[in-house]
């Protein structure tokens, strides 16, 4: 009966384990995809880290400081489902939540005067779990976010290529589609010679093209009007800060400090007149 008990608390440990690594996972993958990486992996180790400043217990610490990564990644896609970032801000927040969860429902039961306790073999069996499964998941996680990103973002660079031209002091973006703005804010430079510029450094202009369908026929002769539409493009404008304008750009786009992909782009100066 002892056996039977010890190997259960080894196999509910090594499925939480596998469960818990799961969930860290898919928060690298989520992290390396939006680009933002200081913020979360501060806010992880942070929330990994506090559970062994207030416990002493080493088999709680260590549960503990895996729920609370586990809490935290869970609560970063869902937050990411629902239309948020991982930025700084929301990512801290999320932190501070998943911290405080395990650690409430440890004190809640202690007022009831029940004390959690951990088996040493349901923590060895979270760990052995964890880390046999969170190292080659996550590897294999950005690999696959990182070739998805290769591919997101030369089919994005070659489209915003297609309409940039200099105008004056600045180089700018036309007929840009407003559903790539932010991934041309968070994830695009503009290199030349001199200086690399961010374009969430850039003004965005808005442009609405007003589209009028006629149609004529030989019953009737005059042309009326079928529709009226309405799109709307995006100008971006990137002021080179008194730079001249350069014979040729690069655009780069990048997942934090890691370079996606690059396109030379050559600029073809009007004359005047």
């Amino acid at each position: 009966m002892r056996e039977k008990s010890v190997f259960v608390r080894v196999l509910w440990g090594l499925a939480a384990g596998a469960f818990m690594a799961t969930s860290v996972s898919w928060f690298a993958g989520m992290v390396y995809r939006e680009g933002t990486l200081l913020a979360p992996c501060v806010a992880l180790a942070l929330a990994t880290a506090t559970p062994f400043l207030l416990y002493e217990a080493s088999a709680k610490r260590l549960v503990f400081a895996l729920i609370t990564s586990a809490l935290l990644s869970g609560l970063s896609l869902v937050a990411l489902s629902l239309g948020g970032q991982a930025a700084g801000p929301t990512v801290f927040g999320l932190g501070l939540v998943a911290i405080a969860i395990p650690v409430a429902i440890d004190l809640i039961l202690q007022d009831f005067g029940t004390r959690l306790i951990i088996p040493p073999l349901f923590s060895r069996g979270v760990a052995t779990a964890f880390l046999a499964v969170v190292l080659p998941l996550s590897a294999w996680t950005i690999a696959h976010e990182h070739y998805t990103a290769v591919e997101e973002d030369d089919a994005l660079i070659r489209t915003v290529a297609q309409n940039v031209s200099p105008q004056g002091d600045t180089i700018v973006f036309d007929q840009i589609d407003p559903r790539q703005k932010d991934k041309l804010k968070k994830h695009v430079s503009v290199r030349t010679l001199q200086k690399t510029y961010s374009l969430s450094d850039a003004e965005i202009e808005s442009v609405v093209e007003e589209r009028t369908v006629r149609r004529e026929s030989r019953q009737q002769p005059q042309s009326a009007v079928v529709s009226r539409e309405q799109a709307e493009r995006l100008r971006i404008v990137l002021k080179l800060q008194g730079a001249p304008v350069p014979d040729d750009i690069v655009l780069v786009s990048h997942r934090g400090p890691v370079t996606i992909s690059e396109l030379k782009v050559p600029l073809e100066k009007k004359q005047p007149g």
